[in-house]
Formats: structure tokens, sequence, C-alpha cells
């Protein structure tokens, strides 16, 4: 699992170079990239019997469309951080902090609602290993992402 992840991490260290003048396209173009690395990850890792294989994917499917609008609020919130290298004024912070919580807390019910979807019609343990890899991951990622964001300090003069 782990080796899987570090192309996953190299490449999002590669992402790390992303500034605020990136064009959309090219965010569209990682976020691509990346998602497909993610599939490929679950392929790998999911332990799914042939019959459980097509409801599975549909199911995740799902669950990446529902996902699209948070990812991109999370990549606008992200790019409006950049974009200031961290130089926010108080009420900014507060207000991208507001942002962030709100972005995880909707990113996680949506795992949680998927999990349950999942167990429904797959059974706990198909279930709990979606709810294990998409957690391990959305934190993954979210550390590599958090160590190539400038950290929130003074604004400059």
């Amino acid at each position: 699992m782990k080796k899987q992840l570090l192309a996953i991490c190299i490449f999002l260290m590669a992402l790390s170079g992303i500034k605020a003048q990136n064009s959309d396209q090219e965010i569209d173009l990682i976020s691509s990239i990346l998602k497909s690395e993610i599939k490929v990850f679950f392929a790998q890792n999911m332990k799914l019997s042939t019959t459980d294989t097509e409801t599975f994917w549909r199911i995740y499917d799902e669950f990446e469309q529902a996902l699209k609008p948070l990812s991109h609020q999370r990549i606008n919130l992200l790019k409006e951080i950049i974009k200031k290298e961290g130089a926010l004024s108080d009420t900014e912070v507060d207000e991208k902090i507001a942002l962030l919580y709100k972005t995880q807390k909707s990113r996680l019910a949506l795992r949680i609602k998927y999990y349950k979807k999942i167990k429904k019609e797959l059974g706990i343990s198909v279930a709990a290993q979606f709810y294990q890899i998409d957690s391990y991951i959305f934190t993954q990622v979210a550390a590599s992402i958090n160590e190539s964001i400038p950290m929130f300090g003074p604004q400059k003069k």
C-alpha cells in the first residue's frame, strides 16, 4: 500500500509548484491525473470479489462526482492562500480557517454517506476498506499540500 502511495506523494510534490497564476486548465489536468492515480490505488488495495467489483466502482464513481465540488472549493481556497503567500489579515485567516473546516467537515460527511451506501450494498468488509483507503489517501494528500503551502503569517508591507 505504501509503495503505491509513494507515487501519489511524488506527484503531489510536483503539484506543490502550483502557483495562483496557474490556469484552471492546468489545475484540472493535475486533478485529473491525481484522480486516476487514486483510483489505481483503490483498485490495487481493495479486496473485491468478482461479483462486488461492478457495484463498488459504480458507487465509487458516484462518490467521485459528489466530491468534485468540494475539491474545487478546496483548490480555490488554497490558490487564494498561495497567491497571498500566507500573508493574510486576521479576518482573512479566520475566514480561510472557517472555510477549510467547512470543506473538511463536508468531505468527511460525504465519506460517511458513501461508507453507509457501500455497507448496505456490499457489506461492512468492503465498506471498511473503502473508508480506510479513502481516509489514508486524504490524510497523505492533505499532508503533502500542507507542506507545500505557505504558513499563515503577518501581512507583508
